[in-house]
């Protein structure tokens, strides 16, 4: 009973930072930019 409570937690915590890091990749992928010249027409 608690291996299958280990490896499901291993299992999850895995999975969470395999998809933390496909989400970081993502992120950076598509980063907007902000223009610098909308602070000086404000």
């Amino acid at each position: 009973m608690g291996s299958i409570i280990l490896y499901t937690v291993l299992s999850l915590s895995a999975l969470a930072a395999i998809s933390a890091v496909v989400l970081h990749f993502v992120a950076q992928k598509f980063r907007v930019y902000e223009d610098p010249r909308i602070d000086e027409v404000e």
